[in-house]
């Protein structure tokens, strides 16, 4: 199963980036760079430098960089794209390994962060003053070590609605309208048994279509909604062979729907091109995947999107910019890390490429608000979002295992899903084999 976010298409019709003029701080004198003792030159000086900022996918930074470099003419960013994340992901371990800095500044997948926490030191404290609650708790506690050192700045995120195929529920006799769908599913009440009964209704009326994708989609967003959902907070330790985790009971309310599922594992080339036909009527939906569904049928008329999800809130995605502290330029890199995530800036890149803030101030702001998208049915998109984002009250923990058990938990759950080859039993005896190879 993938966990990063970023896996984009580009949609038609999507409109320019209005002009940011939004002036860079300056962070004042010289100072040492902690790792060094050289002076690190900040954004205020008149020398001439580089900044080299690697990302992956697609931030929607392109226009930025150019204004960023109008504003400071002493600056150059080069910009360092790798195709995949788990390039970029690499690429970083990698630096950490061989404590070295090829990148001024770093972009991090929120699901890696608990690796890159393990060693904080190797990056610059990027909090002051100023972005000290530039956002809501639960996104920069993803960032910061157990010290209270901050080491990641927050891009976008990914508040969850549901996607789905308004002619596929009209054909089973259910509502369509978008607010009539989200009472159907109950609403700021929503639950996984209401998800579930409604998709027993769907399936009864033999439209053709399965009710949702593939339970490894699902299991991003119940997992999310969990506190500790793979390992404890107070000790780090892995909990899933525990009788009562949370781990085994999402897994056994997913693998108990199967009937509902379409079997397509997410990211493959049989999913992508299921958007464009009738393969599911219902995808949990993170405001990036409305680029990615738009993307890959661009000549279907009939998704919508519905301020509702299962179990309540939950965020799937969202990254963060990170400054390592042996850079040659630690101040000047904190100061564009630190423009780049500002509300402004993260308000209009959602404007053009649909990336959703997690700025609190961006979130409300009235451009991201007042965003429509004509591909759903002209749905209020940005007022959606805006809800779904300000339902989330929490992230799950993300212990030093996460990413590896998560990965595990996927596999498991295609085992009984996708490839059919395991019940769900003995798919969950060898993911517990599998992690417990892990420590």
């Amino acid at each position: 199963m993938r966990t990063t976010r970023k896996i984009w298409a580009v949609a038609a019709g999507i409109s320019g980036l209005a002009m940011i003029v939004t002036a860079c701080s300056s962070t004042g004198g010289n100072t040492t760079s902690p790792t060094t003792g050289a002076p690190a030159t900040t954004a205020a000086s008149t020398e001439k430098i580089t900044l080299k900022i690697q990302t992956f996918n697609e931030f929607g930074y392109a226009d930025l960089f150019t204004q960023y470099m109008k504003d400071h003419p002493n600056i150059t960013i080069v910009h360092d794209k790798a195709a995949k994340s788990d390039d970029a992901r690499a690429a970083v371990k990698n630096s950490i390994a061989t404590n070295t800095v090829t990148d001024d500044i770093v972009a991090a997948d929120l699901d890696w962060m608990p690796e890159l926490l393990k060693s904080s030191d190797f990056f610059a404290d990027v909090s002051t003053a100023d972005n000290k609650n530039r956002w809501p708790d639960w996104k920069t506690a993803q960032a910061t070590d157990a010290k209270g050192k901050v080491i990641g700045l927050g891009t976008d995120s990914g508040p969850q609605g549901l996607c789905y195929r308004k002619d596929l529920f009209q054909k089973a006799g259910l509502p369509t309208d978008r607010a009539a769908v989200a009472e159907l599913l109950g609403g700021t009440s929503a639950t996984w048994d209401k998800y579930f009964s409604v998709g027993d209704q769907f399936m009864k009326a033999n439209t053709g279509a399965a009710w949702f994708d593939s339970l490894g989609a699902l299991a991003q967003v119940a997992n999310n909604q969990q506190a500790e959902p793979f390992e404890s907070k107070a000790d780090d330790s892995i909990t899933v062979a525990k009788a009562d985790s949370p781990a085994k009971t999402v897994y056994t309310m997913l693998t108990a729907h199967t009937n509902q599922s379409a079997h397509l594992a997410q990211w493959t080339d049989d999913w992508t091109k299921a958007f464009a036909s009738d393969k599911f009527a219902t995808v949990m939906c993170p405001a990036w995947m409305t680029q990615i569904i738009a993307g890959n049928a661009p000549d279907q008329k009939n998704w919508d999107i519905a301020d509702v999800l299962p179990g309540g809130s939950s965020n799937w995605g969202g990254s963060y910019l990170l400054v390592p502290a042996g850079g040659t330029h630690v101040d000047a890199a904190k100061a564009l890390a630190d423009w780049l995530t500002a509300p402004a800036q993260a308000a209009a890149v959602f404007v053009k490429y649909g990336n959703f803030p997690s700025q609190s101030d961006a979130v409300k702001d009235p451009s991201v608000t007042a965003k429509t998208d004509a591909y759903y049915n002209n749905a209020p998109t940005g007022q959606i979002f805006s809800n779904r984002f300000s339902a989330v009250g929490h992230q799950p923990y993300r212990g030093s295992h996460y990413f590896d058990i998560n990965d595990q938990f996927g596999k498991a759950l295609t085992r009984v899903d996708v490839d059919k080859t395991d019940t769900p039993d003995a798919s969950w005896t060898k993911f517990l084999s599998a992690v417990s190879q892990l420590g």
